[in-house]
């Protein structure tokens, strides 16, 4: 299954409304990154892990970073640093062990 594209929105120190976005686990999600976005999850189910693809390799091997975000709560997750996260099109990558009713990426400025 294809990876899904969640859509930056952009913070401002008056407030902006954010927009959340469903998607399922198959395939994962991808969001852009500045260095500065931060994840916001809203999770209404039970314990839910995110698995985030770090592009370097130490000593060849690959590398993740899993957040689980706990039941019945919302989280911000982030700043990711680019050169850690950032794969050669500017997204980071996050494979989800459930489906998400609610996630979006927020760009802080």
């Amino acid at each position: 299954m294809a990876t899904e594209a969640l859509t930056a929105q952009s913070a401002s120190r008056s407030g902006a409304q954010v927009s959340l976005q469903s998607i399922t686990a198959a395939g994962g999600f991808t969001f852009p990154n500045d260095g500065h976005t931060l994840l916001y999850v809203e999770n209404d189910a039970g314990d839910l892990a995110l698995v985030f693809t770090i592009q370097k390799k130490l000593d060849g091997q690959s590398a993740t970073r899993t957040v689980t975000v706990t039941a019945s709560e919302s989280w911000a997750i982030g700043p990711f640093p680019t050169e850690l996260y950032n794969d050669s099109d500017g997204l980071v990558t996050c494979t989800p062990d459930a489906d998400l009713a609610s996630a979006t990426a927020v760009i802080s400025v």
